[in-house]
């Protein structure tokens, strides 16, 4: 599924279909955290959801689970979140340090320097960001010809590829052992919970009309670039943005 950008091609669906699954799930994850928030009907209970999500998404880094921390990350820089001024104002300091760590953790700066060095650092299991091998992946297919000016194979390249298929398979090979809880799962997997891009903002407009005055406060900054906020299938964008 990884060789020639199979996840970006007209027959993905058949070609790369676990990648897919991957994606969508990366996705789906992301609008959970952005809908719960959302649904908060007063500030206090919108700042405990952001609170409580945060600490989500630091235990994952603990647990070296970093695309755990892309997923909750990337559902703070859903605009209908970001937007939210006077309910990030009211985040704890202690909540916004942790948040911003996580954000320099998984940012695209450097090619995910710093999400490469942890994964360097970090022994199984892991679950590694996947966006960051599509990407590397892609460059190498488009930047690389498959053959020399001799017209000979370019084993160079291949070994590339090679190389970041080895370390996704290095991090398939231990499993977590955590106990299965149907209730979790249920609650993360269940669908009816998303609302859908549209709902999302017209309900953020309803909780923080767009015309009142707010105290300047900044939001938080996931300085990634716009296939890093969400996996997709062609390192493009999705539903989460800032504004």
């Amino acid at each position: 599924e990884f060789l020639k950008t199979a996840w970006m091609k007209p027959d993905k669906q058949e070609k790369a279909p676990d990648i897919l699954l991957i994606t969508r799930r990366f996705n789906e994850m992301s609008r959970l955290v952005a809908s719960e928030i959302i649904r908060g009907g007063n500030m206090a209970t919108r700042v405990a959801i952001i609170e409580k999500w945060v600490a989500v998404a630091d235990i994952c880094r603990c647990f070296h689970n970093y695309n755990g921390v892309l997923q909750v990350c990337a559902a703070f820089q859903n605009s209908s979140v970001f937007r939210l001024k006077k309910t990030w104002e009211k985040v704890s300091k202690t909540t916004r340090q942790t948040l911003e760590k996580l954000q320099s953790l998984v940012s695209s700066d450097g090619r995910f320097r710093s999400l490469r060095d942890a994964l360097r650092c970090c022994d199984p299991p892991c679950i590694p960001y996947l966006g960051m091998y599509l990407t590397d992946l892609s460059f190498i297919e488009e930047g690389t010809p498959n053959f020399t000016d001799d017209g000979l194979l370019n084993f160079s390249k291949m070994r590339m590829i090679a190389h970041v298929i080895r370390e996704i398979r290095h991090f398939q090979q231990t499993p977590y052992k955590i106990e299965y809880k149907q209730r979790v799962a249920g609650y993360l997997l269940d669908p009816s919970l998303q609302l859908n891009d549209e709902d999302l903002y017209r309900l953020s407009l309803d909780l923080e009309p767009r015309r009142s005055t707010l105290t300047h406060v900044t939001g938080p900054l996931l300085a990634t670039a716009t296939h890093t906020t969400n996996i997709t299938t062609s390192s493009g964008s999705s539903s989460s943005s800032s504004s």
